[in-house]
């Protein structure tokens, strides 16, 4: 069976992929040390059909996104946008200079994944992309959006993806967004789940039942990711603060494995609360230290002083940023419900309980 046989078999492909938060780590995994993320229970979704217009057409209501590409347009956008982020690596562009627009972010990264390779001279797609993640507030909506683009994109065509292979494709769009990716959203997206991650490798943590945690959104930060890392980077912190996220990482990882075993009803209701006030106090020392590199913006640290003034604790789950007000996600341990949303509506915040993905990416057969 050809590719285009198989596209004219399905009226269409739709896929959804997780995004993700991170639970420790952020910002150190860059340099190396492990971080701990979850995907969550808000997606990414792709649907593709055929097109007899050659090429792409692409939709993306979130971004205003309504425009035909070329498979030559496709191409030539993915080579500029790899130039340019060549370019900045070699310290002779500014991230910002990279990625032009959405639009062309994931036209670019549909000409680099190699689909127009597999689409035939006779056959074009139509590619709509949608979400409930907050876009540029630490959810990896950009990953998520890749990664369902081009596993429905593949998949519609006869030609499925494997997991690594997505993953490869998506991380090679993040590096044009975040300068110098870890990859741990493509990841994370795309495996679901639980996941220590580090340098390039994982381990998936077993996750019986979620603990209670809540995501706060403060708004979308003034400055992307890539900026915060930028940011990070020029202030040339040694490697000590690295290995300080490493331990506070660890010391939260065992306080969450013990959590789950804490599910048993004949464990004392003391011992959980012990082990509520030991992941309290490892989020309370992450958020510290994310202070400390300078990404939490004043009103949401205030935020966050509240929080613990209440017993809970709580920390930025994405890059946050080093302008601005808003900071994207804020995770909260800790708090009741009720307290939280007071405090939350004080500040103009929304909040809703975190649920666990164990699914990552997922098509609709």
């Amino acid at each position: 069976m050809t590719a285009s046989d198989s596209a004219a078999r399905l009226a269409y492909s739709l896929v959804r992929v997780p995004g993700k938060v991170i639970v420790s780590g952020e910002h150190a995994v860059v340099y190396g040390t492990p971080a701990l993320a979850c995907a969550i229970q808000k997606y990414a979704f792709a649907k593709v059909t055929s097109s007899d217009a050659h090429g792409v057409y692409l939709k993306v209501p979130a971004f205003g996104i309504d425009q035909h590409f070329s498979n030559i347009q496709l191409a030539q956008l993915a080579q500029a946008t790899q130039l340019r982020h060549q370019q900045f690596l070699s310290h002779a562009a500014l991230l910002s200079s990279v990625v032009v627009n959405p639009a062309q972010f994931f036209a670019a990264a549909i000409g680099a994944s190699g689909l127009v390779d597999v689409l035939s001279h006779s056959q074009g797609l139509e590619i709509e992309l949608s979400m409930d993640l907050v876009a540029g507030g630490g959810m990896g909506s950009s990953a998520a959006l890749v990664a369902a683009m081009l596993a429905a994109a593949f998949k519609h065509l006869g030609q499925p993806l494997t997991a690594a292979q997505l993953i490869s494709k998506t991380t090679q769009s993040e590096h044009w967004q975040h300068g110098r990716s870890s990859g741990l959203d493509p990841y994370v997206c795309v495996m679901g789940g639980l996941q220590r991650y580090q340098k390039g490798l994982a381990e998936r943590q077993a996750v019986s039942q979620l603990w209670p945690l809540f995501l706060v959104t403060t708004g979308k930060p003034d400055s992307s990711t890539g900026e915060c890392v930028e940011a990070v980077k020029q202030q040339n912190f040694p490697a000590s603060l690295w290995d300080e996220f490493a331990r506070v990482q660890q010391n939260l990882l065992q306080c969450m494995l013990h959590n789950t075993h804490l599910n048993d009803p004949s464990i004392s209701s003391g011992s959980a609360k012990v082990n509520e006030a030991c992941m309290v106090s490892a989020i309370a020392a992450n958020h510290q230290l994310l202070q400390h590199i300078g990404v939490v913006p004043t009103r949401v640290a205030a935020f966050i002083a509240q929080i613990e003034t209440g017993g809970g604790a709580a920390k930025i789950c994405g890059a946050g940023s080093v302008v601005g007000d808003q900071a994207g996600v804020v995770l909260v341990l800790g708090l009741g419900s009720m307290d939280l949303q007071k405090i939350c509506k004080d500040y103009g915040y929304s909040v809703q309980q975190m649920q666990p993905d164990l699914e990552g990416v997922f098509y609709f057969d």
